[in-house]
């Protein structure tokens, strides 16, 4: 995944004096974000269509500049692809099925955490054997040596969820949940129809929706060839699957192991309740591509139990510790339809660049338009991208 630091992101959209951002600099106290705005000269009515990510923080900031805005969103919660998991665990237990990670350049990520004081912890333990299954041969990697390879990567204490529940609760009554968009009529001002018939006037609209869910709204007039392209199937998404078995005990720890690994499934295993109390803990595969898209087919025992029977080979008896089993897929999660964009060279170089366009007062944003696909950080920049350039318009 492509990843875009703030320097990079403020020098590709324009820089800090175009944009009306306040350089980081400049920022002191804990009122100030790492997407601040300079007051509004003219404050604009501005609806926003989705309260993932990039929603949330170009609301944030338009607000906060002084504009009168409004988030709808399809689902009765907000977050989009942040989605923390707490039943069915234990009490105090939770799970990621979808942002869970966030490495140490992911500056917007990081600083909204810091702003709204969110505690950050480690994702991965420091100690303990990590598993590493390839080509059917088991190995047990010391924490020093599987840590050396890759990103010290941080988490938000208490579940990512926490991030785009203090953006909503920032924003208040802002945020109407259950509220899908099915019209977008462009023009002075801009008429945005709901699905319970309610029609909302604004002077610019932000659309967030991923790519295969822009078809679900109709747009008068029609958007431009690229976009309806890419909406038509022209612009690739990755599939991603994450199963979770909730354990009676935490068996592993008992051959020194702390519960994370990868296979040539292939798999990423995760033990997100590493450092809460036990006894009981949850493993999960986190599974991609072709491998998600053959545990999508089946029902959720099946899977849990199709996941289950492929760890028997390297955790042998971990059947007969289990208390419970659920999973996540974001292929058949209907305002989703797809993990995170992952285009072609081909329509990364001929779509991506025309999805980011505004057409009239309808602006664009979303993690598949930006410098960090898959990644909160590539949702936000590419939120404050869209944000200002709404409030310099």
């Amino acid at each position: 995944m492509q990843r875009l630091n703030r320097r990079d992101f403020l020098r590709r959209a324009g820089g800090l004096a175009g944009l009306g951002l306040v350089s980081c600099r400049d920022i002191v106290g804990p009122e100030d974000s790492p997407g601040v705005l300079t007051p509004a000269v003219r404050p604009l009515r501005v609806v926003v269509i989705g309260a993932g990510m990039s929603g949330l923080a170009a609301a944030y900031e338009l607000v906060r500049a002084g504009h009168d805005v409004t988030v709808l969103e399809a689902r009765n919660r907000v977050g989009g692809r942040v989605l923390t998991l707490r039943s069915p665990f234990a009490p105090g237990h939770s799970a990621e099925a979808g942002a869970a990670r966030i490495p140490p350049d992911h500056d917007l990520a990081l600083g909204y955490a810091r702003h709204f004081g969110l505690e950050l912890d480690p994702l991965y333990p420091d100690g303990g054997l990590y598993l590493q299954v390839r080509s059917g041969d088991i190995a047990f990697v010391p924490a020093p040596s599987f840590l050396s390879e890759r990103p010290a990567y941080v988490k938000i204490r208490g579940g990512s969820d926490r991030l785009p529940a203090a953006f909503r609760a920032a924003l208040g009554e802002r945020v109407v949940l259950g509220s899908p968009v099915t019209d977008i009529a462009a023009g002075t001002p801009v008429r945005i129809t709901s699905l319970d018939g309610r029609t909302r006037e604004s002077d610019r609209t932000l659309v967030t929706v991923p790519v295969p869910l822009l078809s679900r709204i109709r747009f008068s007039p029609a958007l431009s060839a690229a976009k309806t392209e890419a909406m038509g199937g022209g612009f690739r998404y990755q599939s991603a699957t994450r199963v979770f078995v909730r354990f009676r005990t935490r068996f592993w720890e008992d051959e020194g192991l702390n519960g994370w690994g990868t296979t040539d499934w292939p798999e990423e295993l995760w033990h997100p309740t590493w450092d809460l109390p036990g006894p009981e803990g949850i493993l999960l595969t986190y599974v991609r591509g072709t491998r998600a898209d053959e545990l999508d087919v089946l029902d959720e025992t099946a899977r849990v139990d199709r996941v289950l029977s492929h760890w028997e080979r390297f955790l042998p008896g971990a059947s007969s510790h289990v208390a419970s089993g659920t999973s996540h897929s974001w292929q058949r999660d209907s305002w989703s339809r797809a993990a995170w964009a992952e285009p072609t060279p081909a329509q990364d170089r001929e779509l991506a660049g025309e999805l980011a366009m505004p057409e009239g007062p309808i602006h664009f944003a979303g993690e598949h338009i930006s410098g960090a696909r898959g990644w909160m950080n590539g949702a936000i920049e590419s939120g404050l991208r869209a944000a200002a350039e709404i409030h310099s318009g």
